[in-house]
């Protein structure tokens, strides 16, 4: 290959390498769907739950600083994320709806933010947790302040971490 179409080619083979090794991430606890029952009316419902770090969290968050827990029957999500900004911890509480849970997957999703779509996506074979950004894109009628800000959402995947995945960050 010639050295000019390699040095065009770098950035792809580099972001496809990044993705496959965060791909490959697990969380650090994986709950198996099971049935739980909840509240004081003692109500039925399949349950599961992941807790890890994302892959784009920073070296301050520690490797169980999310935690998420999907109800079926009540049709959501709640994700806890812990953070540190300006030398101080911070907590972030998401809710999500359940659009989709099967024997496959379970597919979560926030839309309720101005610019952008989180999802949430547990594979339930390989034992993986993603969580993705979609931009819901810029309209002419917003104001300037909300369309630059939506400007700014890029579209991220990032996956549930685990110990084994910090640990492999170290070796080299």
């Amino acid at each position: 290959m010639r050295p000019f179409l390699l040095g065009l080619l770098a950035p792809t083979i580099l972001l496809i390498a990044a993705s496959l090794s965060a791909q490959e991430q697990t969380p650090e606890v994986f709950g198996t769907p099971s049935t739980v029952v909840v509240g004081t009316q003692k109500i039925e419902t399949v349950y599961t739950w992941a807790q890890g770090k994302w892959s784009n969290a920073g070296d301050l968050q520690g490797t169980n600083s999310t935690i998420i827990h999907c109800y079926q029957r009540f049709g959501f999500c709640e994700e806890a994320e812990g953070y540190s900004f300006g030398g101080k911890a911070w907590v972030n509480l998401t809710t999500l709806d359940v659009l989709r849970w099967d024997d496959e997957e379970l597919i979560a999703v926030d839309s309720s933010p101005v610019c952008a779509v989180d999802t949430i996506r547990f594979d339930f074979h390989t034992k993986q947790v993603s969580y993705t950004v979609t931009a819901k894109g810029v309209t002419k009628d917003m104001p300037e302040m909300s369309r630059k800000l939506c400007e700014s959402v890029k579209p991220t995947t990032d996956f549930l971490a685990g110990l084994k995945d910090e640990l492999k960050k170290i070796k080299p």
